[in-house]
């Protein structure tokens, strides 16, 4: 299976103003209009009639894609766009064909469909020599069955290929734990699943920027690194922003921009989820080209210098890379609620944790709102100068799920 080889990065659009093509736009995607707007530029929303979105007001214009790929070009060729942006996880297949045929700044076609299954691209990082999970990527549980006999792993993951698919992965220990799994997650189109070994330990998510260098060559320069903290069930409980300086920061880094060389990502944003092997090294569990924006942006940008939307539009209208700060201070902690029972929120402990000194911006969180066993109700942001202070108010906030924060079960 190819990889990409390295090649001489497109040029960046070097306009004081212009117009981007934002390919079906969706919440993350929509943030690109403001941010756009700040240097000049004004945003084209393309979308499929059956994902036509409600008008966004700031859209210069709205274009539908009927299947013809030379109709869609030429319209946004007449338009003036000079630069192709994928809005969500639907909108990068597309993304990466509109920009190969306006020839502006795009990822590689060849690899796309590596990029965006997760079986193929371990496959492929493992038949180049890079670290990756041992894994099998099948449409037949009979295949998975034996795979998982013949492999005599402990534990095994069974997920769907496509590492945008909200439906969670499942942790495998028997025979009958993939068989139910599988039923679970299969379809009627009979898709191929794929089962991995599991690696339980601390995944980091490291945010890239990748666009031209100095010489025209691609380079890729690393935004953040977050460690998340799972649960046994592989969901995501807490997640600390990593120091970029120190040898595991470096590790992650190198691993990181490797594999995005390998899989052809050239030009925009991405969001790899990267684990450690013991005894092998990194090793990449899913990538990602879509747009990014977390909870609570500008206190993030605040305290961490870093915001994908923004830094994505500094690119792709100047050519330019955010500086990074070489000296952030701040210890920064994103903390999950999530209740073990079906109930609604306790209005005092609510108060309680979010008046925590620690904690400076929440996604919406209001009280006697219902909560579901096993979802996140909401996320709290924590920053601190120092550590210790974020680790006592965690405490703080998981003794109050436990004193009662999803009232008595239902």
């Amino acid at each position: 299976m190819a990889l990409a080889a390295p090649l001489p990065a497109a040029a960046a659009p070097a306009y004081r103003t212009g117009t981007a093509a934002v390919i079906a736009p969706a919440d993350a995607g929509d943030r690109y209009v403001p941010a756009l707007a700040r240097h000049g530029w004004n945003s084209v929303a393309v979308t499929e009639p059956a994902h036509h979105p409600a008008d966004h007001p700031s859209y210069l214009r709205h274009i539908t894609h009927r299947t013809s790929l030379r109709r869609t070009a030429a319209h946004l060729n007449r338009l003036g766009v000079q630069a192709v942006l994928a809005g969500s996880p639907a909108g990068t297949e597309l993304a990466d064909l509109l920009a190969a045929r306006l020839h502006l700044p795009g990822n590689a076609l060849d690899t796309a469909d590596i990029r965006r299954d997760a079986g193929l691209t371990s496959a492929a990082l493992l038949d180049a020599g890079i670290t990756a999970p041992r894994t099998i990527r099948t449409a037949r549980l009979s295949n998975a069955l034996e795979w998982a006999t013949y492999t005599q792993t402990a534990e095994l993951v069974l997920q769907h290929p496509d590492p945008t698919h909200p439906h969670p992965s499942s942790v495998c220990r028997t025979e009958d734990d993939i068989r139910s799994a599988w039923h679970r997650l299969q379809d009627s189109s009979t898709r191929p699943l794929v089962l991995r070994e599991h690696l339980p330990g601390t995944h980091y998510r490291i945010h890239t920027l990748t666009g031209p260098g100095r010489d025209g060559s691609t380079g890729h320069s690393i935004s953040a690194i977050w460690a998340e903290t799972r649960t046994a069930g592989q969901q995501v409980c807490r997640s600390d922003l990593l120091s970029r300086h120190g040898l595991l920061a470096r590790a992650l880094a190198l691993y990181t921009m490797r594999t995005l060389t390998a899989l052809g990502v050239r030009y925009g944003p991405a969001h790899a989820t990267v684990t450690f092997i013991p005894d092998r090294g990194p090793a990449l569990l899913s990538l990602r080209t879509d747009p990014y924006a977390d909870f609570a942006t500008d206190t993030l940008r605040q305290a961490t210098g870093h915001d994908p939307v923004r830094d994505t539009a500094l690119l792709l209208t100047t050519g330019r890379r955010p500086e990074t700060r070489r000296h952030v201070h701040a210890h920064v902690t994103k903390i999950a609620l999530r209740s073990r029972h079906d109930g609604a929120l306790d209005q005092a402990l609510l108060h309680t944790i979010t008046a925590l000194p620690t904690v400076t911006a929440t996604t919406g969180l209001t009280a006697d709102t219902p909560v579901r066993a096993g979802q996140i109700t909401g996320w709290l942001l924590l920053v601190a100068d120092d550590s210790r202070a974020i680790n006592q108010d965690h405490q703080i906030i998981r003794a109050a799920e436990n004193l009662g924060l999803y009232g008595r079960p239902a």
